[in-house]
């Protein structure tokens, strides 16, 4: 974009340029055509008043004038000078220049057509050659960053998850390695990932069944000191392969949400109803109930989860949620007491990253990945903030018309 912008502000002041001096050159060769005009004029207007006008004849075709009769009703006078005796006026008419003699009455006018004068000049000829040297240089920069640009497409196609993405391998040398290693790398990491991604599916799938049949034989179990320790280690796993499923799912893209229009306190609600929530340590506040146009089920499971997160992590007083109209839009806030972040924010939204001082908590530091990723595909904004000694996590959505 910037080399667009340059090349036209280039064009434009060479067309500046152009305009001023061929301006400059016409205003220069009309001072010179009339400076001969006048000249030939002086002279004739000599040869006119001792009556020798067949000498005036020979300067006038000398010259390459030619005698007229009358004098072009239109023609613009560019000056006169004289006497009452003698008057000699110098005229313009189209790309005739020429004179008027008048002396005791009597009349000669004669003019010449100088329109070769103003076809073309040196400085012309090399403002069409700059010209041409900036068209050229452009269509040369265009060819050298044309594999550039062929890269940086390919580059955003692979991050929209285009893995089998490949650039043409260009003739220039340090190009056509700077290709190839793209390549390679696309090669390598899409690999990786169809790896990672084959084995997160399998893995979370395959386990749901033992975890299953452990669950039903767990209730089938008598009482003994070790139940409760096994209930609590299926439950985490459970919840663990869940997660697993919930973010390799979301990973698919924006194919898979079924949006429709619903109101904010209807996804609070069905999120409070899964989280059971005690009255005491939960603050409601709804002052705008707006209509959101997304997939209710993906984003209850994004709210779920910073509830979820709330209630882990506080270190006191209540879990708030707040819905409300700010000047940027909706915001859905969740907030929560607790002490500073260690690490910036954009590192908890890693998948499986946890804090150190959160290692004795229950989860898996997939929560905030998962918001994270569902609000992309919405579209919509992941904020945080910490303020007076609360952590507050939002999504700001547009304004739906």
């Amino acid at each position: 974009m910037q080399i667009y912008s340059l090349f036209c502000i280039s064009m434009i002041l060479n067309a500046m340029i152009a305009y001023y001096s061929s301006l400059a050159s016409l205003r220069q060769n009309e001072e010179s055509i009339i400076s001969q005009v006048a000249f030939l004029a002086q002279q004739s207007m000599i040869e006119f008043i001792n009556g020798n006008t067949t000498l005036v004849e020979s300067f006038v075709k000398y010259y390459g004038f030619s005698r007229i009769e009358n004098m072009e009703a239109d023609a613009h006078i560019v000056y006169g000078y004289g006497n009452n005796l003698t008057l000699i006026k110098i005229f313009r008419y189209q790309k005739n220049y020429g004179f008027m003699l008048e002396y005791s009455g009597n009349t000669y006018i004669a003019q010449k057509n100088f329109s070769k004068e103003f076809i073309g000049s040196d400085a012309n000829l090399w403002i069409l050659l700059d010209f041409f040297v900036l068209v050229l240089t452009f269509a040369i920069i265009l060819a050298i960053l044309h594999p550039m640009k062929i890269l940086r497409f390919s580059l955003e196609e692979f991050t929209k998850g285009n893995y089998n993405i490949k650039v043409p391998i260009p003739k220039e040398p340090q190009l056509a390695l700077l290709a190839k290693s793209f390549n390679t790398m696309t090669i390598k990491i899409s690999k990786l990932i169809i790896t990672r991604e084959f084995v997160l599916r399998n893995i979370g799938h395959e386990l749901k069944t033992p975890l299953s049949k452990a669950k039903l034989a767990l209730e089938l179990m008598p009482q003994n000191p070790q139940k409760s320790i096994v209930i609590k280690c299926i439950r985490n796993l459970d919840a663990l392969v869940s997660q697993i499923l919930t973010f390799e799912k979301v990973q698919e893209g924006e194919d898979l949400l079924d949006k429709k229009d619903f109101f904010v306190e209807t996804l609070i609600l069905r999120v409070l109803e899964a989280s059971f929530l005690q009255e005491e340590d939960l603050d409601l506040e709804i002052s705008t109930n707006f209509k959101i146009y997304g997939d209710l089920d993906f984003l209850a499971i994004a709210l779920k989860n910073l509830v979820e997160n709330a209630k882990k992590y506080k270190s006191g007083g209540k879990i708030r949620v707040i819905a409300k109209e700010s000047e940027r839009g909706f915001i859905l806030a969740v907030s929560n007491q607790g002490q500073r972040l260690q690490r910036d924010i954009q590192e908890y939204f890693e998948p499986f990253y946890r804090d150190k001082k959160h290692e004795l908590i229950a989860g898996y530091g997939l929560g905030l990945s998962i918001v994270s990723r569902i609000l992309e595909l919405h579209n919509m904004q992941f904020m945080y903030e910490y303020q007076e000694n609360q952590h507050v996590f939002y999504f700001l959505m547009p304004k739906l018309n």
